[in-house]
């Protein structure tokens, strides 16, 4: 290569800083302009132009990169002056560009503050090296920050970046960990305006308009922009983003994902849903992972096949009185041709039917039960066997009498099995004694298999009295056990189903019975369970208290337990099966 004279170059100055995490520590435009202008002047280099951008050089597109680019193209500069080789490339595809400009001639130096490379097999090959460990740097900062971002959705439960409206980024002082919390100012003013599109039936305009006139709302101010009333486009991006009902959903390794989230939600995912129909969007945008409760533990009466459960939307319009169903695709009245959003005050219904898949006999007959009607059927049943907290503690203190009882049984029935055993095992020394006599020395095959069966029987005799010390071990702690959750469970379990969520509404129906079925809309219960023996004692008891003041109608109090009539009649329904 010939000798080039670099200060006869027209040279481009390029100047980049990004917002990214990459560029933390590398020094700002300004700093970077100040520097390379002393440098070039004290080199004598002769610059034509100066450009500058801020944007991330991770992937293809920057404009001013490709402005520079072209201006080399159309031979209005030769050259290139930069901070380092990484202000150039972090990208495979603009590094290689860059090389193959040198390569063509096009860019006849290029120049950092430390290094300088010419068009020769050596310069272009370091020049390569120093693209290539800024690309691998680039790759490890974008594993390290997607594997941060994995960490904090899926086991944190947090959203990671800029906070949503109506939230705030901090700082833990302490850990110097980030987070989102409320935004004091903004949550309760755009929760207030969610409520009068739900609530109050505002259509969503109506509800922007209170929210920037009335409430006064101004976006977030940052270094460059905020400070303003709610735009149109941002107000429904939030009306339809699942984050403001505690369901967060982003792009994990190539592909989204949806996870109930640790932050504070502005609605429930009811009135989420409620509040996408008012928009005339789809009528299910609800957290793809929720299951409906009860479909696991129910049965069809007729074909023992599996129910399932669905769910409908449906309006009625406020103009002409239709009622229509509420589709992917219906965003307007099919009568008058409202669009749903513009609705006044529209009668939104929603239901949920419990009824068979039908997969196993697709003629099967029986019907479907709403979600209310099941539900008001299991709360019955619940509070039939339902005992205050006076009961159990009496039923309890009897459980620890029956116990004593128990204990002293069972003591005598396992001393009774120790002895079969110990008799059993002597059985056995007296067998092997007899085995090894001289006597038997050279007994004849036919007695020897008489030895053997002998003592396979006592072996086994032996086996089958040990299991049954263990169960005497296992029978009267598990018995116990047993009763007080059982006692528990009826204290508790009408609670537990008011307020549970559906995993919890789950298991109190499936502790009812073994065989939970659906007939003629109907929910059947049966099966081996002792709620049902506290349900007939309790209506024994009731029946005496009635009897003992026939002109009121009391409650079961626990003061009346001690009398001798309600403990007698509790006694004979528990003791014919505590189990």
């Amino acid at each position: 290569m010939k000798q080039i004279d670099i200060k006869q170059l027209r040279f481009i100055t390029y100047l980049r800083k990004s917002s990214d995490s990459e560029d933390k520590q590398v020094a700002s435009i300004p700093q970077q302009r100040k520097e390379l202008s002393e440098f070039a002047k004290r080199e004598g280099l002769k610059v034509v132009e100066i450009i500058e951008e801020t944007h991330t050089a991770f992937e293809p597109g920057r404009p001013q990169f490709n402005r520079m680019m072209q201006m080399i193209d159309d031979g209005k500069a030769d050259a290139v002056l930069a901070w380092n080789a990484t202000r150039i490339s972090r990208n495979s595809l603009d590094g290689g560009l860059f090389i193959y400009k040198i390569d063509q001639g096009k860019i006849k130096a290029f120049k950092t503050r430390g290094n300088t490379y010419y068009n020769t097999p050596e310069d272009k090959f370091a020049l390569n090296i120093d693209f290539t460990v800024a690309k691998k740097s680039s790759d490890d900062l974008s594993e390290a920050v997607l594997r941060g971002n994995r960490y904090k959705f899926n086991e944190k439960r947090e959203w990671g970046g800029v906070a949503k409206p109506g939230y705030l980024n901090k700082l833990n002082p302490l850990t110097k960990e980030a987070y989102i919390d409320t935004d004091p100012e903004r949550f309760p003013l755009i929760q207030k305006a969610f409520e009068l599109i739900i609530k109050k039936m505002y259509t969503p305009m109506q509800a922007l308009v209170d929210l920037n006139n009335r409430c006064k709302y101004k976006t977030r101010r940052t270094k460059k922009l905020g400070g303003r009333p709610m735009s149109k486009a941002s107000f429904y991006r939030m009306l339809s983003d699942s984050y403001y009902c505690g369901i967060m959903k982003r792009k994990v390794d190539g592909e989204y994902q949806e996870i109930k989230g640790s932050h504070k939600a502005m609605m429930n995912e009811k009135e989420f849903e409620q509040l996408q129909i008012r928009l005339g969007k789809k009528g299910k945008p609800r957290y793809s992972k929720k299951e409906f409760a009860y479909k696991e533990v129910l049965k069809c009466a007729e074909c023992e096949g599996s129910i399932t459960a669905e769910e409908k939307w449906q309006i009625i319009c406020p103009n002409c009185k239709t009622k229509f169903h509420k589709g992917l695709k219906a965003n307007e009245c099919p009568d008058c041709h409202t669009l749903i959003e513009n609705m006044q005050n529209p009668k939104i219904l929603h239901y949920v039917f419990y009824h068979c898949t039908k997969r196993v006999h697709p003629n099967c007959s029986q019907g479907s039960i709403t979600l209310d009607d099941l539900e008001t059927e299991i709360t019955n049943k619940l509070g039939k066997f339902e005992i205050d907290e006076g009961f159990r503690d009496w039923a309890i203190n009897y459980l620890n009498e029956l116990n004593d009882h128990e204990e002293t049984s069972q003591t005598a029935i396992k001393s009774n099995l120790l002895t079969q055993v110990k008799d059993v095992d002597s059985q056995l020394r007296n067998l092997l004694r007899l085995r090894i006599s001289p006597q038997n020395v050279n007994s004849d095959p036919e007695q020897q298999k008489y030895y053997s069966d002998e003592e396979k029987r006592l072996l086994s005799e032996k086996k089958a009295i040990n299991k049954e010390v263990e169960k005497v071990d296992k029978r009267l702690e598990e018995w116990f056990v047993q009763s007080k959750e059982t006692f528990d469970f009826a204290c508790s379990a009408r609670y537990q189903f008011a307020t549970g969520d559906a995993k919890v509404k789950t298991y109190v129906l499936s502790k009812l019975g073994s065989n939970l079925t659906i007939k003629g809309k109907k929910l059947c219960i049966s099966g081996d369970k002792p709620y049902f023996l506290i349900e007939k004692g309790k209506k024994e008891i009731a029946d005496i208290v009635a009897s003992l003041e026939p002109a009121k109608q009391l409650e079961i109090a626990s003061h009346l337990l001690g009398f001798e009539p309600i403990s007698s009649a509790w006694r004979r329904g528990w003791d014919s099966n505590p189990r």
